[in-house]
């Protein structure tokens, strides 16, 4: 039943069927041919996957960076970027970079930051002198910080799964994704040096006092959703709903950027976008409800098992594994499909939850940045007009330099672990 659900997955999704239905509806025959269950059981996890307090943040959270753009905090971020980066040798490319770890703290969606982000900047960026290609790939891995600094879609339907804190895995992010900012920025910088790309004009004290006084209800945004999920105030569901209507707020009486004429076509374009990402949600619980009845979780912990004791080994192998599947499966459905199956697996080596949950969430998005589903990359692309083989060329520096962290990240737990310890 499973195999028939892993090749029909695979047909549908070279024939070009969007990615939810490619799962859903390959799972759903896979149950009609088997004798094994009953079709009852597609109508029960279509209803029960998305039947979660914990999911109703990807709506509040889609919505809230709609308002965000259109209320005009988006501008001011860069604003605040362009002031404190814009002088270093790369300038635009590291304004890029700023703009994106900001803009991550407030969305969580690597789709909804590197569109974003990438209208914004990527053309500036090439004004610059930025290879089109090297334009696309920046943003593309800058703009995918948005599901590992907190708040993270991505980190809610994992928690969701698997019965851990969103609190302490969104604790678990910060590190990480700042360390990640700067591996991106390295590599700008080299490629900056090599063209020959300068900064701007250093910002003044009192223009980078401005900026922040202009931008400083966009800044304070993050600090009350993170603030409140951590001091209990508030759940990571409710943060969202806060989140909404702070930007409501901000955009709409105090920047006064939009009108309550515009409001129902931004509603429009978040409810879009969460129908998309909870129909993901939807199809994929089939799929791993299949792998879950299979107990294929724990025909992978025996072979493992049977491969090597040492836990660090595992999580690299496992890296690998989560590096191969991202590369042909979006990120939110692998992460519902593997996280099941791979959840036993670290907890039978003794690895610590917090840390594998977060390794596996950067490996799966960082994936998903590749050809040939790379939804990230032909965003940036698009915004870029770059053709593929313009991308290829520099692709394998950045990957490369975000896989180097990924297995620091393994070795050195105590990275992505000690605030969530130093809070929790």
């Amino acid at each position: 039943m499973l195999l028939i659900a892993f090749v029909l997955f695979f047909v549908f999704l070279i024939i070009g069927v969007p990615i939810a239905f490619s799962l859903g509806l390959g799972s759903v025959l896979a149950v009609f041919t088997s004798e094994k269950v009953s079709a009852m059981i597609i109508a029960q996890r279509l209803f029960s996957s998305i039947n979660s307090f914990s999911l109703m943040a990807i709506p509040f959270f889609m919505l809230s960076g709609e308002l965000m753009e259109a209320g005009g905090i988006s501008r001011r971020l860069v604003n605040i970027a362009k002031a404190f980066v814009g002088h270093l040798t790369g300038g635009i490319g590291m304004v890029d970079i700023g703009t994106s770890v900001l803009f991550a703290g407030v969305s969580g969606s690597a789709a909804a930051d590197t569109a974003a982000v990438g209208a914004m900047l990527i053309p500036s960026m090439q004004r610059n002198g930025y290879p089109k290609g090297l334009a696309a790939v920046i943003q593309a891995c800058a703009g995918s910080l948005g599901p590992i600094i907190p708040p993270s879609l991505t980190m809610i339907i994992y928690c969701s799964l698997t019965g851990l804190s969103i609190g302490e895995l969104f604790m678990a992010g910060f590190t990480p994704g700042i360390v990640i900012a700067l591996g991106i920025a390295f590599v700008t910088y080299l490629y900056a040096k090599k063209y020959n790309i300068k900064g701007e004009r250093k910002a003044t004290s009192g223009e980078k006092i401005l900026a922040l006084k202009e931008g400083a209800l966009a800044i304070i945004m993050p600090v009350i959703i993170i603030g409140g999920i951590v001091s209990g105030v508030f759940t990571p569901t409710e943060s969202g709903a806060i989140a909404v209507v702070y930007a409501l707020v901000v955009g709409l009486f105090i920047y006064k950027e939009f009108t309550v004429r515009d409001i129902p076509k931004i509603f429009l374009k978040a409810a879009a976008m969460t129908g998309m990402a909870l129909l993901i949600v939807a199809g994929a619980s089939i799929f791993s409800w299949l792998v879950a009845f299979e107990r294929l979780p724990r025909t992978i912990v025996s072979i493992l098992v049977g491969l090597t004791a040492n836990k660090h080994l595992i999580m690299i192998l496992l890296v690998l594994f989560l590096l191969f599947v991202g590369m042909f499966i979006e990120t939110l459905s692998a992460t519902i499909i593997v996280a099941p199956i791979l959840m036993p697996v670290a907890a039978q080596y003794g690895i610590d939850p917090i840390q594998f949950a977060l390794v596996m969430v950067i490996t799966l998005v960082y994936a998903g940045v590749t050809p040939p589903v790379g939804g990230v990359l032909f965003i940036t692309m698009g915004i870029a007009k770059a053709k593929m083989r313009e991308v290829l060329g520099y692709l394998p520096a950045y990957l490369g330099i975000i896989v180097l962290i990924i297995v620091l990240l393994i070795f050195v737990p105590q990275i992505s672990l000690w605030l969530p310890r130093l809070v929790f």
